[in-house]
């Protein structure tokens, strides 16, 4: 968490695209439960960024203790002697001030996406009743582009710095450490998605550790469903963070890639590099070619995830999430790609 306390946060105001596209048949929910929630729900979001880039640099110490009682993980970072080092100089960095300004000019204000996890969280509340909504903070990492949000216990931190748009002018500097297919995340239509995805491993079962590539689909696939599920305007593109021509290719040649698993005999082995190309970030899938989605696995994990559901209208959703066996959700999925 050190990395994230050592941001600065921002604004937002987001516009979240409106796309056209078929939606799985996933069970609605109940429209008078959700909104019976939503009136008892209030996310507000603290900018810790804002506290922080607004402190008197001659009395930093005592400004961080000051601010303790608004942003929690501040107690347990300032018992380290070096925090206050730390944090001084961060705010000395010429870049980090100018990502904060930038910031402030991209995110004047934060209702809009207030409201939008309004909304978000009130699914959340109906799918998991016993579900606790985190405290949500926004911050300037430094551009620490590894982790632009990060869940930590009841904590949801957003690196604001991370999502000021593909061609922002500092992200330059980022250089080939970066590529392209990562950086046009750096948007702010992709904050909400992010942020859920980090969100969904609390509340989905695995095992230890995935021992092939089946159960790493199966994973994946339990992620961007859940998101989806959190966020059902939301375009594919947004979910499955790949531009929309190449999940219309996915889409093309479903039945294709599944028959290129099956054939392989792929959905079993345990080769780490086969994994990593069919999973791991990548603009595309080296198997398929360039005009193919990188993590074409998880997409196929997915896409097995939403036929569990609509193959098992009966069945509370809690089930495939808590399901550990992903041999037992394929075969209870009946997954078969159309030709």
């Amino acid at each position: 968490m050190r990395k994230y306390i050592v941001w600065v946060v921002l604004t937002a105001g987001l516009l979240f695209p409106a796309c056209n596209r078929k939606k799985p048949s996933l069970p609605p929910p109940d429209k008078s439960e959700v909104k019976e929630i939503h009136k008892q729900l209030n996310i507000k979001i603290k900018r810790y960024e804002q506290a922080l880039f607004n402190l008197p640099k001659d009395s930093l110490e005592i400004g961080l203790k000051n601010l303790q009682t608004d942003y929690h993980f501040l107690k347990e970072d300032l018992k380290d002697s070096n925090y206050v080092k730390e944090i001084r100089n961060f705010l000395n960095v010429k870049n980090n001030r100018q990502l904060y300004l930038d910031v402030q000019k991209k995110y004047p204000d934060l209702s809009e996406i207030e409201r939008e996890f309004n909304d978000a969280f009130s699914l959340l509340k109906y799918y998991f009743p016993d579900a606790e909504i985190p405290h949500i903070y926004t911050a300037v990492s430094g551009l620490y582009y590894e982790m632009p949000v990060m869940f930590y216990d009841s904590t949801l931190m957003i690196a604001l710095d991370m999502f000021l748009g593909k061609d922002y002018k500092l992200y330059k500097r980022l250089g080939q450490e970066v590529p392209q297919f990562i950086r046009r995340r750096f948007s702010p239509e992709y904050i909400l998605p992010s942020c859920f995805g980090e969100l969904s491993y609390k509340y989905i079962k695995a095992k230890p550790l995935q021992s092939n590539l089946l159960d790493a689909m199966i994973l994946e696939g339990k992620c961007l469903l859940f998101t989806e599920m959190m966020l059902p305007n939301f375009p594919d593109s947004l979910i499955f963070p790949f531009p929309q021509e190449k999940i219309e290719w996915a889409k093309s040649n479903e039945a294709n890639i599944w028959g290129f698993l099956i054939q392989g005999n792929y959905l079993y082995s345990k080769d780490k590099m086969a994994m990593r190309k069919l999973v791991g970030e990548a603009p595309f899938t080296n198997y398929f070619g360039n005009d193919s989605p990188g993590r074409i696995g998880a997409w196929v994990g997915w896409r097995i995830c939403r036929s569990w559901v609509e193959k098992n209208p009966k069945r509370n959703i809690g089930e495939l999430f808590s399901e550990t066996d992903a041999q037992k959700i394929l075969t209870e999925s009946k997954y078969k790609p159309q030709k």
